[in-house]
């Protein structure tokens, strides 16, 4: 089968669907993190601090460090999903648990990362679990239908 019949689909199409979304998601916690570490002046490592011609800070600010762990757990849960997703998309779902997974989990991880940044709990944890929770149930409804 050729691209192009892989991708005509419906499964196949809604899942590279939303593993894009998920990784301009992901791509863009990592801006949000560079942006803020521009507007505060505080990088990463000694010779960003040498290439702008300041002196090296140390210490840890507490608004990137919020960044930089939605944009660790972004990485986190986006790996799996591309992984199971594909497999659970080459296993022929239903209608339904296709439009719930490959719809739910981008907006899961879209609402995760508004509330991370945010810092609204538990709405932060339920978001996260709404994504958790479809990547296991795709797992699992893959690896039964594998058997």
């Amino acid at each position: 089968m050729d691209p192009q019949q892989l991708l005509a689909v419906p499964a196949v199409r809604a899942w590279a669907l939303a593993s894009i979304l998920v990784a301009l998601k992901t791509l863009g916690s990592g801006i949000y993190t560079s942006r803020i570490r521009m507007q505060k002046g505080i990088f990463i490592s000694p010779e960003d601090y040498a290439v702008m011609g300041l002196e090296t800070k140390t210490g840890l600010d507490s608004e990137i460090e919020r960044a930089r762990r939605m944009h660790q757990n972004d990485l986190e849960a986006a790996l799996p999903f591309a992984l199971i997703g594909l497999v659970y998309a080459l296993t022929g779902p239903s209608s339904l648990g296709t439009w719930l997974c490959f719809a739910g989990f981008p907006l899961a991880r879209i609402a995760h990362g508004v509330t991370y940044a945010r810092g609204l709990m538990p709405h932060r944890t339920v978001a996260w679990s709404i994504g958790f929770g479809i990547t296991v149930w795709m797992g699992l409804t893959s690896l039964i239908a594998l058997l």
